[in-house]
Order: C-alpha cells, then sequence, then structure tokens
C-alpha cells in the first residue's frame, strides 16, 4: 500500500513540474504575440500617416488644377 501511494506522489510532483514549464511557455507566447501587436499597431499608423500625405497632396494638386 505504501508502494502504491509513494508512486502517485511522485506522479504528482512529475505533473506539477511539468505544468510550471507549461506555463513558462504560455507567458513566452502571450509576450511574443503583444510584441508582435504593438509592431503591426506601429507599422499600421506610419501607413495611415503616409496615406493622409498622399491625400493632402492629392487634394493640394487638384486645387492648383482649379486656379489655373
Amino acid at each position: 500500500m505504501g508502494f502504491i501511494i509513494l508512486i502517485l506522489v511522485i506522479i504528482g510532483l512529475i505533473a506539477l513540474a511539468l505544468s510550471y514549464y507549461k506555463q513558462d511557455s504560455v507567458k513566452q507566447m502571450e509576450s511574443q504575440l503583444e510584441e508582435n501587436s504593438i509592431t503591426m499597431m506601429q507599422e499600421l499608423y506610419k501607413v495611415k500617416k503616409k496615406i493622409r500625405v498622399l491625400e493632402e497632396e492629392v487634394m493640394l494638386g487638384d486645387r492648383d488644377k482649379f486656379k489655373g
């Protein structure tokens, strides 16, 4: 009977150790996802800013055509 309890305790400790390892990998994935999300938002901001500049240039070009 004591042998079975010892085996169950060992299995429990192994499962506990594995659960800590899994949590670290999940945290690492979350960190990478957050970093990628921030990078995407920065790139999207740059693209929107460039589009805004291009739209302003087009509007100024249209004004010049109507003035002349």
